[in-house]
Protein backbone atom coordinates (compact mmCIF):
# COMPACT_ATOMS: atom_id res chain seq x y z
CA UNK A 1 0.00 0.00 0.00
CA UNK A 2 1.51 2.80 -0.82
CA UNK A 3 1.85 6.63 0.88
CA UNK A 4 -0.90 7.86 -0.96
CA UNK A 5 -3.54 5.15 0.14
CA UNK A 6 -3.30 4.81 3.63
CA UNK A 7 -6.64 5.63 5.02
CA UNK A 8 -5.35 6.06 8.43
CA UNK A 9 -3.36 9.60 7.38
CA UNK A 10 -5.34 12.90 8.10
CA UNK A 11 -5.46 14.98 5.01
CA UNK A 12 -4.98 18.58 5.00
CA UNK A 13 -8.60 19.83 6.09
CA UNK A 14 -8.39 17.32 8.55
CA UNK A 15 -5.11 18.87 10.37
CA UNK A 16 -6.07 22.01 10.06
CA UNK A 17 -9.25 21.87 11.24
CA UNK A 18 -7.64 20.00 14.40
CA UNK A 19 -4.70 22.60 14.54
CA UNK A 20 -7.23 25.69 14.95
CA UNK A 21 -9.58 23.42 17.68
CA UNK A 22 -6.13 22.56 19.34
CA UNK A 23 -5.14 26.75 18.96
CA UNK A 24 -8.81 27.66 20.47
CA UNK A 25 -10.69 28.64 16.95
CA UNK A 26 -13.71 27.05 17.30
CA UNK A 27 -15.78 29.14 14.96
CA UNK A 28 -15.86 29.60 10.97
CA UNK A 29 -17.64 32.68 9.47
CA UNK A 30 -18.18 31.89 6.07
CA UNK A 31 -19.36 32.05 2.57
CA UNK A 32 -17.33 29.62 0.64
CA UNK A 33 -17.49 28.24 -2.42
CA UNK A 34 -15.85 25.63 -4.34
CA UNK A 35 -12.47 25.76 -3.36
CA UNK A 36 -13.37 24.32 0.45
CA UNK A 37 -15.04 21.08 0.25
CA UNK A 38 -12.87 19.07 1.84
CA UNK A 39 -13.07 21.28 4.67
CA UNK A 40 -16.72 21.06 4.74
CA UNK A 41 -16.27 17.10 4.88
CA UNK A 42 -13.75 17.29 7.51
CA UNK A 43 -16.21 19.60 9.69
CA UNK A 44 -19.00 17.39 9.39
CA UNK A 45 -15.96 14.02 10.40
CA UNK A 46 -15.24 16.16 13.18
CA UNK A 47 -18.09 16.32 15.23
CA UNK A 48 -18.82 19.60 16.89
CA UNK A 49 -15.16 20.61 17.37
CA UNK A 50 -15.52 23.69 14.91
CA UNK A 51 -18.67 25.51 14.64
CA UNK A 52 -19.41 26.90 10.97
CA UNK A 53 -21.80 29.79 10.42
CA UNK A 54 -22.79 30.05 6.84
CA UNK A 55 -23.36 33.48 6.23
CA UNK A 56 -24.86 35.48 3.36
CA UNK A 57 -22.03 38.17 2.50
CA UNK A 58 -18.41 38.40 3.38
CA UNK A 59 -18.80 41.44 4.75
CA UNK A 60 -20.94 40.17 7.27
CA UNK A 61 -19.04 36.92 8.13
CA UNK A 62 -15.86 39.86 8.62
CA UNK A 63 -18.10 41.44 10.86
CA UNK A 64 -19.25 38.61 12.74
CA UNK A 65 -15.61 37.38 14.13
CA UNK A 66 -15.31 41.29 14.70
CA UNK A 67 -17.96 41.24 16.79
CA UNK A 68 -16.96 38.38 18.34
CA UNK A 69 -13.71 39.36 18.81
CA UNK A 70 -14.65 42.70 20.70
CA UNK A 71 -16.24 40.96 23.62
CA UNK A 72 -14.21 37.86 24.26
CA UNK A 73 -10.50 38.81 23.09
CA UNK A 74 -10.46 36.00 20.76
CA UNK A 75 -9.56 35.17 17.47
CA UNK A 76 -11.68 33.47 15.09
CA UNK A 77 -11.65 32.35 11.26
CA UNK A 78 -13.50 33.72 8.59
CA UNK A 79 -13.51 31.36 4.88
CA UNK A 80 -14.03 33.35 1.67
CA UNK A 81 -14.56 31.91 -1.87
CA UNK A 82 -11.39 32.82 -3.74
CA UNK A 83 -10.53 36.64 -4.81
CA UNK A 84 -13.97 37.22 -5.56
CA UNK A 85 -15.26 36.49 -2.14
CA UNK A 86 -11.55 38.20 -1.08
CA UNK A 87 -13.30 41.25 -2.79
CA UNK A 88 -16.14 41.40 -1.18
CA UNK A 89 -14.97 41.08 1.90
CA UNK A 90 -12.84 43.44 1.31
CA UNK A 91 -14.54 46.63 3.33
CA UNK A 92 -14.56 44.51 6.67
CA UNK A 93 -10.80 43.60 6.08
CA UNK A 94 -10.12 46.78 5.96
CA UNK A 95 -11.98 47.74 9.33
CA UNK A 96 -10.28 45.18 10.77
CA UNK A 97 -7.04 46.11 9.68
CA UNK A 98 -7.37 49.70 10.58
CA UNK A 99 -8.89 48.86 13.91
CA UNK A 100 -6.15 46.25 15.01
CA UNK A 101 -8.66 43.18 15.40
CA UNK A 102 -7.23 39.86 15.03
CA UNK A 103 -8.89 37.19 12.72
CA UNK A 104 -7.70 34.17 10.67
CA UNK A 105 -8.88 35.61 7.04
CA UNK A 106 -8.65 32.09 5.01
CA UNK A 107 -9.23 32.62 1.39
CA UNK A 108 -9.41 29.25 -0.98
CA UNK A 109 -7.06 29.67 -4.30
CA UNK A 110 -8.14 28.51 -7.99
CA UNK A 111 -6.06 25.62 -8.65
CA UNK A 112 -2.67 26.23 -10.34
CA UNK A 113 -2.54 22.42 -11.82
CA UNK A 114 -4.15 21.81 -15.04
CA UNK A 115 -5.21 18.66 -14.92
CA UNK A 116 -4.43 14.83 -14.26
CA UNK A 117 -4.37 15.79 -10.34
CA UNK A 118 -6.46 15.91 -7.38
CA UNK A 119 -7.72 19.23 -6.81
CA UNK A 120 -6.49 20.40 -10.19
CA UNK A 121 -8.60 22.63 -12.89
CA UNK A 122 -11.45 21.08 -14.15
CA UNK A 123 -14.23 23.50 -15.48
CA UNK A 124 -14.53 26.48 -16.64
CA UNK A 125 -14.87 28.81 -13.58
CA UNK A 126 -11.28 27.63 -12.29
CA UNK A 127 -9.73 30.01 -15.49
CA UNK A 128 -12.17 32.58 -14.85
CA UNK A 129 -11.59 33.33 -11.07
CA UNK A 130 -7.41 33.24 -11.43
CA UNK A 131 -5.92 36.39 -10.21
CA UNK A 132 -2.03 36.56 -10.59
CA UNK A 133 -2.11 38.33 -7.28
CA UNK A 134 -4.35 37.64 -4.68
CA UNK A 135 -3.49 38.53 -1.62
CA UNK A 136 -2.65 42.71 -3.54
CA UNK A 137 -5.44 43.75 -2.85
CA UNK A 138 -5.19 43.23 1.31
CA UNK A 139 -1.27 43.20 1.73
CA UNK A 140 -1.67 46.49 2.91
CA UNK A 141 -4.67 46.35 5.24
CA UNK A 142 -2.98 42.60 7.04
CA UNK A 143 -0.61 42.05 9.82
CA UNK A 144 0.86 39.07 7.55
CA UNK A 145 -0.22 36.88 4.18
CA UNK A 146 0.50 33.85 3.37
CA UNK A 147 -0.34 30.88 0.55
CA UNK A 148 0.23 27.57 2.58
CA UNK A 149 2.14 25.46 -0.73
CA UNK A 150 3.12 22.13 1.25
CA UNK A 151 1.13 20.19 3.72
CA UNK A 152 4.85 20.03 6.25
CA UNK A 153 4.17 24.33 6.78
CA UNK A 154 0.80 24.19 8.50
CA UNK A 155 1.68 24.11 11.93
CA UNK A 156 4.01 26.48 11.66
CA UNK A 157 2.07 28.73 9.14
CA UNK A 158 -1.10 28.26 11.53
CA UNK A 159 1.03 29.41 14.43
CA UNK A 160 2.59 32.58 12.91
CA UNK A 161 -1.01 33.50 11.49
CA UNK A 162 -2.74 33.49 14.80
CA UNK A 163 0.03 35.19 16.90
CA UNK A 164 -1.70 37.38 19.22
CA UNK A 165 1.58 39.90 19.50
CA UNK A 166 1.43 43.41 18.75
CA UNK A 167 0.91 45.05 16.09
CA UNK A 168 -2.51 42.85 16.19
CA UNK A 169 -4.99 42.60 13.12
CA UNK A 170 -6.14 40.19 10.81
CA UNK A 171 -3.85 37.87 8.61
CA UNK A 172 -4.59 36.81 5.56
CA UNK A 173 -3.95 32.83 4.62
CA UNK A 174 -4.86 31.79 0.74
CA UNK A 175 -5.23 27.94 0.52
CA UNK A 176 -4.81 26.46 -2.95
CA UNK A 177 -7.37 23.46 -3.77
CA UNK A 178 -4.45 20.90 -4.59
CA UNK A 179 -3.03 21.63 -1.22
CA UNK A 180 -6.96 20.01 0.68
CA UNK A 181 -7.51 16.49 -0.49
CA UNK A 182 -3.81 15.48 -0.06
CA UNK A 183 -2.43 13.27 2.90
CA UNK A 184 -1.13 15.50 5.80
CA UNK A 185 3.04 14.81 6.13
CA UNK A 186 3.03 16.66 9.81
CA UNK A 187 2.85 15.37 13.36
CA UNK A 188 -0.62 15.61 15.20
CA UNK A 189 -1.28 19.04 16.20
CA UNK A 190 0.89 19.78 19.72
CA UNK A 191 1.35 23.06 22.19
CA UNK A 192 2.37 26.01 20.01
CA UNK A 193 5.41 27.22 20.51
CA UNK A 194 5.95 30.36 22.56
CA UNK A 195 6.25 33.54 19.96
Amino acid sequence: MSAMQNTNQPDVAQMFLELLVDRDIDLIFGNVGSDFPPVIEALARSGEKINPFIVPHENVALAMAYGYYMPTGRMQAVALHVGQGTANGLNGIINAGRQSIPMLILAGRTPIIESEVLGGRNNYINWGQEMFDQAGMVREFVKWECELRDSRQLESIIDRAIAMTEPRGPVYLTLPAKSWPTPCWVKPPSAPAPL
